[in-house]
């Protein structure tokens, strides 16, 4: 049984970041919502974006394919998305397709807010 995909944006003026909370499963009926939320930011010029992603319970191609979308605009756009709380089976996914490493990945938000503060994010790829 599917578990509906719901998303939350918070803002932390304090480092510049959007906070995508994503929560449910992202397969080919839901991936759209996410894609189109993370346009919506980079058209607002969000481009620091970190998505909370310990409550993703099932991602398919298509998801990955959002997440990896979803990088490349916010980069071509001037800045960097990073995944927190990357488990289960999200992250057995990455690691089985090799993007795992590709990713710039934290534990948790606070871990990915902190590195914003310092200004300590690499360039995902």
């Amino acid at each position: 049984m599917s578990r509906e995909l719901v998303i939350r944006v918070t803002h932390h003026e304090e480092t510049g970041c959007a906070v995508l909370t994503v929560r449910g499963d992202i397969d080919r009926n839901s991936s759209p919502l996410l894609r189109e939320a993370i346009g919506e930011l980079v058209s607002d010029r969000r481009v620091r974006i970190v998505l909370d992603v310990e409550g993703v319970t099932f991602c398919d191609s298509n998801g990955l394919r959002t997440f990896l979308s979803g990088m490349t605009s916010t980069f071509e756009a001037g800045g960097w998305l990073r995944l927190a709380g990357v488990r289960g089976h999200f992250e057995r996914l990455l690691r089985m397709t090799d993007l795992y490493n590709f990713f710039s990945i934290d534990a948790d938000v606070p871990g990915s807010l902190e590195h914003a503060s310092r200004g300590g994010f690499r360039p995902s790829g």
